[in-house]
């Protein structure tokens, strides 16, 4: 049995002679129809084949072929496959109870007729479907864990099998797979469209196709300073502290020069556009108001002079469990040279002396701030 989709070729076929008159063969194209009806209940396919083949050594007389003739009865299969065909009214989703019913096309006849002493009988093809098995319906998310990684709002997705799932070539799609928040919602999608028909082929039946999920679990970068916990907060404060006081112990000509070291605030910032990679996600400036003996006053004890001096910690997480973690080590602060009135780095001068820092607040969150406003977003807590 030859399938339409094989046959139905485009060829000449050599004219033959058109025959008049009664005499006509009469072939009822019904019974060379097969209507195949494969699957599960509620999910089954229908398809349809037409026997040309047969149909024309049935009848070959009236077509005047002679038998030892194989490309006469090929050309005319050919022919035939092009004129004579039809269409089901339905496909795909079938159930038990259900009518299908294949319509040959109005003129299918015509154009054979025209050439052949037939008559060819056409009438719709009625089939009511029954006794389809009914598919074994399962859960598809039943069987793979959706694991969140990575860390907020840069997170991803990875789905694993957890056990062996009871159908073939099954797939799973995400609507959303990185640069994921907890609280995101993401859409896990199972199986394309033939990848679900090789379910019911299989003999199963999904209960759902798609399942929400909400994203947790993820560490994540702190976006707001009082996201900040207390004792991570003191922490690097005291550090900070203690690194500075360090160096004025260490490097001043005065060791009593620092009067008081004063936490006025802070300054976060964080990448505009979270989809740009990029290596700092969050930096958490510590702003002070520095208080130093005035040296430009030697002869009174009691003067002094402000300046401003930061130090800075990049890329503070909260853990999934909600600890604070940061690199005390990794932290930057204000710094420089000056060797006979050059300057390198964060430092002013005043007399002969250096000092790590800015001479006013201005200047400092100019560089701190204004020049990465392009990239990065920022909240103040800073008191002059």
């Amino acid at each position: 049995m030859q399938n339409k989709n094989i046959t139905k070729l485009l060829a000449v076929l050599p004219m033959a002679a058109l025959i008049t008159g009664c005499g006509r063969a009469s072939i009822n194209a019904n019974d060379y129809l097969e209507v195949n009806i494969d699957g599960y209940d509620t999910a089954a396919q229908a398809s349809y084949s037409i026997d040309y083949e047969k149909m024309i050594e049935d009848n070959a007389e009236a077509f005047g072929i002679d038998e030892k003739s194989g490309s006469e009865v090929l050309g005319l299969e050919m022919l035939m496959a092009e004129h004579l065909d039809g269409k089901l009214d339905k496909t795909s989703e079938i159930k038990n109870g259900d009518e299908v019913v294949f319509k040959w096309d109005d003129n299918a006849a015509a154009s054979i007729e025209e050439k052949y002493k037939v008559k060819i009988k056409l009438s719709e093809e009625k089939i009511t479907v029954k006794d389809l098995e009914e598919a074994q319906k399962f859960d598809p998310f039943e069987f793979v864990n959706v694991v969140f990684d990575g860390i907020s709002p840069n997170g991803g997705v990875k789905i694993e099998e957890k056990s062996e799932i009871p159908v073939k070539g099954i797939s799973f799609t995400v609507d959303k797979t990185d640069k994921l928040s907890n609280g995101d919602k993401i859409k896990i999608t199972f199986g394309s469209d033939s990848c679900t028909d090789d379910c019911f082929i299989q003999g199963y039946v999904p209960e759902a196709t798609e399942k929400e999920y909400t994203v947790e679990g993820l560490a994540s970068y702190i976006q707001k300073i009082d996201e900040v916990p207390k004792d991570a907060f003191d922490k690097m404060d005291a550090h900070a502290q203690d690194v500075m006081k360090a160096h004025v112990a260490e490097s001043w000509s005065d060791s009593e020069g620092l009067k008081e070291m004063k936490l006025i605030g802070n300054y976060m910032l964080t990448p505009k556009d979270s989809s740009l990679s990029t290596n700092v996600n969050n930096s958490l400036y510590f702003i002070y108001k520095m208080t130093a003996k005035d040296v430009l006053k030697p002869d009174d004890p009691n003067a002094t002079f402000d300046y401003y001096y930061y130090s800075v910690f990049s890329n503070i997480v909260i853990l999934a469990d909600g600890t604070c973690s940061f690199d005390l080590s990794g932290m930057e602060h204000a710094e420089g040279t000056s060797t006979f009135g050059i300057k390198s780095g964060e430092v002013f001068t005043r007399d002969r002396y250096y000092y790590w820092g800015y001479e006013d607040l201005d200047s400092m969150f100019n560089k701190l701030i204004t020049a990465n406003i392009d990239k990065y977003s920022y909240e103040s807590t800073v008191q002059k």
